[in-house]
């Protein structure tokens, strides 16, 4: 076989395959490194002492007077790499459960979770009452077909403060 037949072969594989290989890689790579240093942020945090405040119960695990309450809330959009869109969509056309996504959805609301903490603690609240988070899908419409383009993540509560005696 001659040189240039090998390669525009060759080529045209690489054409093919190199966009959804490289996804796959630095997709798998950046998602890791956010995750990592997500576990790193809530380990510090955990290990401040300074309590796990957040919860979704709709009154006060306390029985004191509360002296200061605010709505603290927090979002994030995350999105799928090329390598989860075309996995997701095989796995939508064969049916079941679409599970390059659950790192991504795992990573949205641990996130929002960790950041409506951190800033609570950091307006000097005791705890955060009847929590809620809300996924939304953010879609896109080409050409008559609707993809996935990304998830919404909100958390909210209500921040309260009790009285110190």
């Amino acid at each position: 076989m001659e040189p240039i037949v090998v390669f525009w072969y060759g080529f045209i594989i690489f054409v093919s395959v190199g966009p959804w290989f490289f996804s796959w890689l630095i997709g798998n790579w950046h998602q890791g490194r956010i995750i990592d240093r997500l576990a790193t942020e809530e380990k510090s945090l955990n290990d401040s002492g300074a309590g796990h405040p957040v919860n979704n119960l709709s009154k006060p695990s306390k029985d004191t007077n509360i002296e200061n309450s605010m709505l603290v809330m927090s979002s994030i959009s995350v999105g799928p790499s090329w390598w989860q869109m075309m996995l997701g969509g095989w796995k939508n056309f064969f049916g079941g459960r679409i599970e390059s996504y659950d790192k991504m959805l795992g990573y949205g609301r641990r996130k929002v979770l960790h950041d409506m903490r951190v800033q609570a603690l950091q307006q000097g609240f005791d705890e955060v009452i009847n929590v809620r988070v809300e996924t939304s899908m953010v879609s896109k419409k080409s050409k008559g077909d609707d993809k996935t383009a990304g998830y919404e993540f909100i958390a909210y509560g209500t921040a309260i403060k009790y009285v110190r005696s």
